[in-house]
């Protein structure tokens, strides 16, 4: 008996998705990048501007899910790639938007995810092909390749050189580190489901409000108190990685984890859309840096940055022990440099090693 040929996908559509795809990502990305700085990064706004602006994004979320549609996804369910027609394309882009640009603590990942499976559903339609979701995956992972474009084609990393430094030197030292920001990292997603269970899937006014004052007060507070920019606790702030590396007070790097880290488990549950990988990457970085700052003449400061990174980064979502080992060492090659990759897969092995206990809070 035949049976029936396997459907691929062809080539020249997927090209013309992923090379369309990859550079409408990088515009989104350089959009919304530029967005934020000017909102909150190159210069300091009143009080009234850093607690306000959250509380707008806030009612702009709602407003959008509740009387446009609710199409995006959850983000603490990580990043789900869907098609999407251009009307749900709408939707998903301007909650994400209104997200990033107004402080609240989630990342720019999912505008290109969602802005590169648009383009792969487009041509999927207009060549009534079949492959619609083979399309859209297509676009998606060709868009999120932009994240990784301008420090690779500008041949500089994040963090400073580590051109002198020993690439087997670290590893012992990224184990325990890896293991305190996975924590600090479930931690954050736990109480996210908590806040998940409160506000519902629909869009919730009262969670959503109640998440923009916290992150903007925090922010308020955490300047007053310590001096630290508002940037620091406001949007995902993966951007300033190289900034907070150079404190080294160790009262303002732990009040900036602690709101931080609350900020962003309430911006993961409460109706807010982004990404929960750039937030937690943050996070993992002032874990590393808080760590060496308590033991200045245990752990070099640059190591445990980038452990404290990369732990956190594989903390965010359930994955495979390839995927892990793999992301683990081009994070901490873009991050660093090729020495800091041996520190960095250890730490993504101590990470993926720690069992997810939330995953029992994401079962229905």
């Amino acid at each position: 008996m035949a049976t029936a040929a396997r459907t691929r996908v062809p080539v020249g559509p997927a090209v013309v998705i992923a090379v369309a795809a990859f550079f409408l990502g990088w515009g989104v990305l350089i959009v919304v990048q530029k967005g934020i700085d000017w909102l909150w990064v190159d210069s300091e706004r009143p009080d009234w501007f850093v607690i306000g602006l959250p509380l707008v994004a806030a009612l702009a979320v709602w407003a959008v899910r509740r009387f446009l549609g609710d199409d995006g996804h959850n983000p603490l369910k990580g990043i789900a790639i869907s098609p999407y027609d251009p009307r749900q394309y709408a939707n998903v882009i301007l909650a994400i938007l209104a997200t990033l640009l107004g402080g609240l603590i989630l990342g720019p990942e999912v505008a290109l995810v969602s802005t590169g499976a648009v383009v792969g559903t487009v041509v999927a339609k207009m060549r009534h092909s079949e492959e619609v979701v083979n399309l859209a995956s297509i676009g998606a992972l060709a868009a999120i390749l932009a994240l990784f474009a301008g420090p690779l084609l500008s041949g500089e990393s994040v963090m400073p050189d580590t051109s002198s430094f020993n690439p087997w030197g670290g590893i012992l030292i990224a184990v325990p580190v890896s293991f305190v920001a996975t924590v600090v990292i479930l931690i954050a997603r736990a109480l996210g489901w908590g806040v998940y269970r409160f506000a519902g899937a629909r869009a919730h006014l009262p969670a959503l409000l109640g998440t923009a004052l916290l992150v903007g007060v925090g922010s308020v507070v955490v300047r007053h108190v310590t001096g630290a920019p508002v940037s620091y606790i406001a949007t995902s702030s993966e951007g300033l990685i190289h900034n907070i590396a150079t404190e080294t007070s160790v009262g303002l790097v732990l009040a900036v984890l602690a709101v931080k880290t609350l900020g962003y488990a309430a911006s993961l549950g409460a109706g807010f859309r982004g990404g929960p990988f750039f937030p937690a990457m943050f996070i993992g970085a002032a874990s590393g840096l808080l760590l060496a700052l308590l033991l200045p003449d245990t752990l070099p400061m640059l190591v445990a940055i980038v452990a404290g990174l990369v732990g956190a980064t594989i903390a965010t979502a359930p994955m495979k022990w390839s995927v892990a080992v793999i992301l683990g060492a081009a994070v901490g090659f873009v991050f660093a440099s090729w020495a800091m990759v041996p520190a960095a897969v250890a730490a993504a092995i101590v990470a993926r090693a720690i069992p997810r206990l939330e995953d029992r809070l994401a079962r229905d």
